[in-house]
């Protein structure tokens, strides 16, 4: 706690969220326009069961020629394996809905979704470090429509691994 009476974690959530507000921009007007899109994680149910206060950030970008989206979490388990993946539906419908697919009939993993990881390897996951800080990333070559609307975080289970398990934080592309 600093003489200010202000947690320094709460001053870099503050400025990251103010970042995330200044760069937001509504849906763009033709393809060639990139949009930017910013939500702020919230902890599900499943995750406060799990004694998990997930926070954080999803950014997602359009442009003409592909989609692309970063994840930075702090409060979770350190060392473990969560699944992050582009969602079909706001956080407060379903927590997300389903998985958002480019190709609607198409198979429900990459390339026809857009899964985020800390390694070059889309399958791999977002790793929580010491700290229970994940960072992760994920791009496309396709546009993602306007109904990938969130961002959902997954505790990976041994029957699923990163293609779900209970979802335990949501961000809203808002």
């Amino acid at each position: 706690m600093s003489k200010y009476g202000v947690r320094p974690a709460g001053r870099v959530r503050k400025s990251l969220l103010a970042v995330g507000a200044l760069a937001t921009v509504l849906v763009p007007g033709s393809p060639a326009e990139a949009a930017t899109n910013v939500g702020r994680f919230v902890t599900l149910p499943a995750g406060d069961g799990l004694g998990l206060d997930v926070d954080g950030v999803a950014v997602l970008q359009r442009t003409w020629d592909g989609t692309s989206g970063r994840v930075v979490l702090w409060g979770l388990d350190p060392g473990l394996v969560y699944a992050a993946h582009l969602h079909n539906q706001p956080c407060s419908l379903g927590a997300g809905g389903s998985h958002y697919k480019d190709e609607p009939a198409g198979v429900g993993a990459p390339p026809n979704e857009l899964w985020f990881s800390s390694s070059g390897d889309p399958f791999a996951g977002v790793t929580a470090n010491r700290g229970g800080v994940a960072r992760g990333f994920g791009a496309v070559d396709w546009v993602a429509r306007p109904e990938a609307q969130s961002v959902v975080i997954h505790q990976v289970v041994p029957a699923t691994g990163t293609a779900g398990g209970p979802k335990i934080a949501c961000a809203d592309l808002g």
